[in-house]
């Protein structure tokens, strides 16, 4: 079973991971921003299983209609927004929905996200031997 803090209670943590996460749902080619989001994921307390979870549980059900929408390009998600939204939603009282999410695939399946955590490894690696 996976272990992780509920996100009210792990704001200061969770933010940033969600502001990464977030920056794959944006109509633009993620990778250029793939090493930004990967050295922030890299240096977060999460495991690469635990922030799957945030990613699929808490960010793709907030972010995944950006991907559908036809508004262009933009910059990324407002930071308070975004923890608005995730909030409210992990909050709801709708809960049994969230069965029903649809990242539980799609996440597995996006080369972005496989690749973003072969970049997360491999930052977490190079800062590990440069403290030994």
């Amino acid at each position: 079973m996976l272990s992780i803090k509920p996100a009210a209670e792990d704001l200061a943590a969770r933010q940033p991971v969600w502001e990464a996460l977030s920056d794959m749902f944006l109509d633009m080619d993620t990778s250029l921003s793939r090493q930004w989001r990967a050295d922030q994921l890299a240096r977060s307390p999460y495991s690469i299983e635990q922030l799957e979870f945030i990613l699929v549980n808490e960010v793709y059900p907030i972010c995944k209609y950006n991907l559908l929408s036809m508004a262009g390009e933009w910059a990324g998600f407002d930071p308070e927004w975004l923890k608005e939204k995730i909030l409210c939603h992990l909050g709801s009282r709708f809960r049994f929905w969230h069965t029903l999410n649809l990242g539980c695939f799609t996440v597995h399946a996006s080369v972005e996200w496989r690749t973003t955590k072969y970049a997360i490894l491999a930052a977490r690696d190079t800062d590990a031997k440069s403290t030994t």
